[in-house]
């Protein structure tokens, strides 16, 4: 799953870049390149697989982020971020959006004051017109294909299209929107920005951040559909990193952190998709897999290879509690809780899965 990193200037996203990356320093494209950081998820219950199956190689869950080189100020037309950089943002699976919630006078913000509420509703308008240069560009197209009489233009589309553009036109995000599975699938094509998860991390700085739920004034920015809220301060999460594991433990309760940043930003990021995680052991190699919650054995299969997608025939499937209470899998097979399932099997959060499929 990879992660779009953007934010305003002095939003503190280098610092949240570092964070990821657990390299303080690190220089900065200078071009319109990308950075990636590649953050593992950790998961105890790949230790208790390991020491079962003794593999050579485990191979955990990641996620990446990535950073894209942004522009110091805004540009001539007062929007802050690039086409080019609006292009790569519609490549990743969900935009992670930096917001400044932090004071600091040797950093004056772009706009002269603070305000996270006006900083969110600033970037969710640029990707709204970005999307709405997109649908009408489609729309124009369309229209005169059709004119021409050309055949394969399809006026369902059309529809479909007009729709989002008059819902785009009012600020509405498409992701606020219901459509078919075939709606979906077509406009999926189109990369909207405004159809992606979002998570905006409140990034507080020095400060720690307030953790009972979203300030009053930001409610309004996590009202939409597939759209979470993340206090974090990544100034002092990025500090913590240089001492040691015992004394970032004392400052991160003196602060009130219940936890690391890195995890609480998993977390986040995997209610944010509704993930779950299905494990596979195949040779010498132990691998967890994250799929969409609600996905079938079939498109599990998928996500190892297409061809097992393609060639799908049964499941093994072992929960991993039951596996953990049989001690082996040849006892949990002897006991009934290792089962084979068909195609449309819903896969469970900790489920050990072989797959059988033919080539």
């Amino acid at each position: 799953m990879r992660f779009g990193l953007v934010g305003l200037p002095a939003s503190g996203k280098t610092t949240v870049f570092h964070l990821l990356h657990r390299v303080k320093g690190e220089a900065r494209p200078t071009s319109a390149e990308v950075a990636i950081a590649q953050i593992k998820v950790p998961d105890p219950r790949l230790d208790f697989l390991a020491a079962l199956f003794k593999p050579k190689k485990m191979t955990p869950v990641a996620l990446e982020y990535h950073d894209f080189h942004a522009p110091a100020k805004a540009m001539p037309s007062g929007a802050i971020l690039t086409p080019q950089v609006l292009v790569q943002l519609r490549t990743m699976d969900a935009l992670l959006v930096v917001i400044r919630a932090f004071e600091d006078a040797r950093v004056p913000h772009m706009k002269g004051t603070v305000d996270p509420a006006r900083d969110i509703a600033l970037i969710a308008s640029e990707f709204v017109m970005a999307d709405l240069e997109i649908v009408e560009k489609r729309i124009g197209r369309i229209e005169e294909n059709l004119k021409k009489g050309k055949k394969d233009e399809n006026p369902k589309e059309l529809e479909l299209l007009k729709g989002c553009r008059g819902q785009l036109e009012a600020g509405v995000p498409i992701r606020d929107l219901s459509f078919s599975p075939e709606e979906d699938r077509r406009l999926r094509g189109f990369q909207l920005l405004t159809q992606k998860p979002h998570l905006y991390l409140l990034n507080t700085g020095e400060t720690a951040p307030q953790l009972q739920g979203p300030p009053g004034p930001l409610q309004e920015a996590c009202r939409h559909n597939a759209t979470a809220l993340l206090a974090l301060p990544a100034k002092v999460e990025l500090e913590m990193m240089e001492l040691s594991p015992e004394e970032a433990e004392v400052f991160r309760k003196e602060l009130g952190l219940p936890e690391p940043a890195l995890d609480r930003l998993i977390k986040a990021c995997y209610e944010l998709l509704g993930l779950i995680t299905f494990f596979t052991v195949v040779g010498d190699e132990l691998r967890a897999w994250a799929i969409p919650r609600g996905s079938t054995a079939q498109k599990a299969a998928g996500t190892i290879h297409s061809d097992m997608e393609k060639g799908f025939i049964k499941a093994e499937v072992v929960p991993l509690d039951a596996l953990q209470a049989s001690g082996s899998m040849a006892e949990a097979r002897r006991h009934g809780v290792l089962r084979l399932e068909g195609k449309d099997y819903i896969v469970q959060d900790g489920d050990i899965l072989t797959i059988r499929f033919s080539t």
